[in-house]
């Protein structure tokens, strides 16, 4: 697994700027003690959350994330999970989240997976381009007209070479070395990206991964290469969101999000409210400079999406 330190991946989504969406007016958060109490307000009739830093680290769930989920339920509201999480199709991440005692049906799941088939169309199905995951066969099983690109340190780089593009779902499984060899390929010869991931790090049991939207954002600095953005915060996901829920005002849908450049950017870009955790990204930060530094501002904020003092010492324990 590849990480990085928060200073690194901050300023790679503060360099970003101008790649992404625009920027929607700040607004003065307001300090809530969690999810219920933002619903309390009766402004809302749909939530989406993020999953991983809302719901989870990458181990058990969080505490009172199970609880938030059935207070939705009881309270009549529509639910939706809305993740940059591609490793595998929704109804994966939907068992996933399930085996943490999270109860969501696949069709509540929505990812930038979901807008795979769209972006391929717009490349011949994706002939001619690789693909690179962790679990690719099950890509190529569906879109067969993509090659698999085993990790760049172990490929001779002249197997690249008659590929037009990359589909770059994941990088988990990649060492230093993978990362290294991927750059100078495509230094020695840039071709367009789609990403599924438009994350640059995500929280994972302590330690912030190096994500695909970063090794993408690094490519198109570096070296002018063309990136297709499929997930958060990129509205074409967003209107996947909307078509579920047709009819319902934008400014009645909350996102929960832990991420300023996804969850905020996004959902307040496309006219959502927006409760922003601390149990994610943002965890023993100074929100309020984060919010002033990156100028993306949520309507609430809150420690966790349930009971703030058993969240904080499971984030922790899971740090160890």
């Amino acid at each position: 697994m590849l990480s990085q330190g928060f200073a690194a991946a901050w300023d790679t989504y503060l360099r970003a700027g101008s790649r992404l969406p625009p920027t929607p007016p700040p607004v003065t958060p307001r300090r809530m003690a969690g999810l219920a109490e933002v619903l309390d307000g009766g402004e809302t009739d749909v939530v989406v959350l993020d999953a991983y830093g809302v719901l989870h680290v990458g181990g058990p769930a969080l505490s009172g994330a199970a609880e938030a989920i059935a207070d939705v339920r009881r309270r009549g509201l529509s639910l939706c999970v809305l993740t940059n999480d591609v490793t595998h199709e929704p109804e994966g991440v939907a068992r996933g989240l399930a085996a943490r005692g999270l109860d969501i049906r696949p069709d509540e799941v929505v990812s930038g997976r979901s807008l795979l088939p769209r972006a391929l169309a717009r490349v011949d199905g994706g002939a001619g381009w690789g693909v690179i995951a962790i679990h690719p066969r099950d890509i190529v099983a569906r879109h067969p007209a993509l090659t698999v690109v085993e990790p760049p340190a172990d490929t001779d780089p002249a197997v690249w070479d008659h590929l037009q593009g990359f589909v770059l779902v994941d990088v988990f499984h990649w060492t230093p070395a993978d990362l290294a060899a991927f750059r100078a390929m495509l230094a020695r010869r840039p071709r367009p990206l789609i990403v599924p991931n438009p994350d640059v790090t995500c929280p994972y049991q302590g330690r912030l991964t190096i994500e695909p939207g970063g090794v993408a954002l690094a490519a198109a600095e570096t070296h002018g290469v063309r990136v297709d953005f499929l997930g958060k915060p990129f509205p074409d996901i967003y209107g996947l969101v909307q078509a579920r829920f047709p009819g319902v005002d934008p400014a009645r849908v909350l996102m929960v999000g832990d991420s300023p450049h996804t969850d905020i950017l996004g959902a307040r870009g496309v006219g959502f409210r927006c409760l922003l955790v601390e149990t994610g990204l943002l965890q023993g930060q100074d929100v309020m400079a984060r919010f002033a530094e990156s100028g993306l501002w949520p309507e609430f904020v809150a420690p966790s999406i349930g009971p703030a003092a058993e969240d904080a010492a499971l984030v922790a324990a899971s740090s160890t």
